[in-house]
């Protein structure tokens, strides 16, 4: 709302000047300037607030439905970004998403935004402990009705005793923390039950993570 109290001011300022005979040309100028300037920021912030909404809307019903529909991979990949942009945001996390336009599939959207949303929350949740540059990736591509995604972060890595475990309903590194080791549980369930796929881990401890999934599409 900073672009609306930033009016409210200059409005305040303007009806001082009017009635204490100190309105001026310049001064006139210079108002309507600055009101131009704070309408086109409110809009923009509009815009963006409305965009959130509508993404906050799509991705809540299907992550509620177990509906097939077409829907493209990579404007849906942005709606999911934009879902959590604010928990991204706050951890100071990069989101990089790398697909080619125009891959259109009919398959599960809501099952689709849960396996991405779960390994986002699981690299917050886990990932960059004592780290400040932190970036996250996620590759995308299709060949033959398989999708393949690739997502990477450039965290504190998993230990190579707990890369079989990962997946195991209920293991979790961080318990303490509220941890409850299910997040990358359903994500495996719902690659190898919803979409008939695969998915696999590749980490070392300080060198990253990153998780390779198959989907069939």
């Amino acid at each position: 709302m900073t672009g609306i109290t930033h009016l409210h001011d200059l409005s305040d300022a303007i009806r001082r000047d009017f009635d204490g005979n100190k309105l001026s040309p310049k001064g006139l100028n210079k108002f309507l300037t600055n009101c131009k300037k704070s309408t086109s920021l409110v809009q923009i912030n509009l815009e963006k607030a409305a965009q959130l909404v509508r993404s906050f809307k799509q991705i809540a019903v299907d992550q509620t439905s177990e509906e097939k529909r077409r829907f493209d991979v990579k404007k849906y990949l942005e709606e999911i970004h934009t879902s959590v942009h604010s928990v991204l945001k706050k951890n100071n996390i990069d989101v990089s998403i790398e697909c080619p336009a125009g891959i259109s599939i009919d398959s599960f959207p809501g099952a689709f935004s849960q396996i991405v949303t779960n390994l986002l929350m699981n690299s917050i949740a886990h990932a960059f402990q004592g780290i400040d540059d932190r970036s996250v990736s996620i590759l995308v591509d299709i060949e033959d009705s398989v999708l393949q995604i690739i997502y990477s972060d450039n965290g504190t890595g998993i230990a190579t005793e707990n890369l079989t475990k990962i997946f195991d309903p209920f293991f979790t590194t961080n318990r303490d923390n509220g941890g409850s080791g299910l997040g990358l549980n359903i994500v495996f369930n719902l690659v190898t039950n919803t979409f008939k796929g695969d998915i696999r881990c590749v980490s070392e401890s300080n060198k990253g993570c990153q998780f390779i999934l198959t989907l069939q599409v």
